[in-house]
């Protein structure tokens, strides 16, 4: 029996990566979707002649025909806080499982109280940040709690080495710095603040002391609902010291910037941010390594689970391609609107990742 796998955005940047990673995880059933019938044609001929839809977010009413008959959808057509929800709630009213590469905290929050009733009840896995950042976090901090039943305390940090992003994730970063951001702090959720502290960091394999700025991830929304014990949580993103300190100043000055976003500086920027490149090209994303950093602690003292690898681009491809195959192939570990490891398992899924280039430090 078929088990189509829809991806919607898929002549994006990183749509076109989930479609190259689909084919080659060997994924039988793939149909694009976008807005373009022309670039979407395009795309399908690239592949051997996929079969394409096309529909739009910003028309609800033209997402029921993209999500007919699918069993997975895969959402790459951000920024999501914009465009997000409207395909969730086509692929929930589909029976079909849901998978998106948000990195977007307040999307996800709403999608998390919108949605997982209704989720559960149509017996779906709906999983946001199938990239990179949120993850491969989610695996590691969920890793660390299994390991250890007594850690109260879970932060998150994420480093890349090398520049370049992009147009959706420039867009989608203007937008969560205008949102809140939340932590999870003696149990509950609750603002990051304005000017919280740096958190300090030093990775395995190395003597430097590095800082973790404010990130709003998705780790303080989900871990704590298998792992309540874990009382406090936060997710950061690591920085030179001298950017690190400017990212600290421009975080206490959210408030300012949220009535400039609201005043169309947001749009100013976005157009600014569209005359420019897609994202940064193949040569560029084979420089840019990654680590993600879950640090424990507790009565018994610290401990460490870190992923890395290269190009962050790339892997997200694979993430959520990967994440797909594993539905098509077997059911959900949980249903709702889950994490990762709730989904796949963090173990199984950092062994799924491991042949294409992402390895576990301990």
């Amino acid at each position: 029996m078929s088990k189509p796998v829809v991806v919607f955005g898929a002549t994006g940047f990183t749509g076109r990566l989930v479609v190259d990673a689909l084919m080659d995880l060997g994924v039988a059933d793939v149909i694009l979707g976008g807005r373009s019938a022309e670039r979407l044609g395009a795309l399908a001929e690239e592949h051997g002649g996929l079969d394409f839809r096309v529909a739009d977010a910003r028309q609800p009413e033209t997402l029921g025909a993209l999500v007919e008959g699918a069993h997975v959808v895969i959402d790459t057509a951000g920024p999501f806080a914009e465009f997000g929800e409207p395909v969730v709630q086509a692929a929930i009213g589909a029976r079909a499982h849901f998978l998106d590469t948000t990195g977007e905290q307040a999307y996800m929050l709403n999608v998390l109280q919108r949605f997982h009733g209704v989720a559960r009840e149509r017996k779906v896995a709906v999983v946001n940040a199938q990239a990179f950042e949120f993850a491969l976090g989610y695996c590691c901090a969920a890793m660390l709690a299994e390991c250890d039943t007594t850690l109260h305390t879970i932060d998150v940090f994420n480093r890349v080495e090398g520049f370049g992003t992009t147009r959706g994730t420039q867009k989608s970063g203007l937008g969560a710095l205008a949102a809140d951001a939340w932590v999870r702090k003696n149990g509950q959720l609750k603002s990051r603040g304005l000017s919280p502290l740096p958190l300090e960091v030093q990775f395995p394999n190395s003597k430097k002391t590095e800082l973790g700025v404010p990130f709003p991830g998705g780790e303080a929304l989900h871990l704590a609902r298998v792992h309540p014990q874990v009382e406090n949580i936060t997710t950061n993103v690591v920085l030179p010291r001298k950017i690190a300190r400017a990212a600290m100043a421009l975080w206490s000055m959210r408030p300012l910037y949220r009535r400039l976003h609201r005043a169309g500086l947001g749009r100013l920027v976005e157009r600014r941010i569209d005359a420019g490149p897609d994202g940064p090209d193949e040569r560029s994303r084979a420089l840019q390594f990654f680590k993600v950093l879950a640090r424990g602690q507790g009565p018994g003292g610290t401990a460490t689970v870190m992923c890395e690898g290269v190009d962050p681009y790339g892997i997200t491809g694979t993430i959520a391609a990967v994440g797909a195959k594993m539905l098509v192939d077997g059911a959900p570990l949980d249903i709702g609107v889950v994490s990762t490891d709730q989904a796949f398992g963090p173990s199984a899924f950092l062994d799924a990742l491991s042949p294409h280039g992402v390895s576990l430090v301990r």
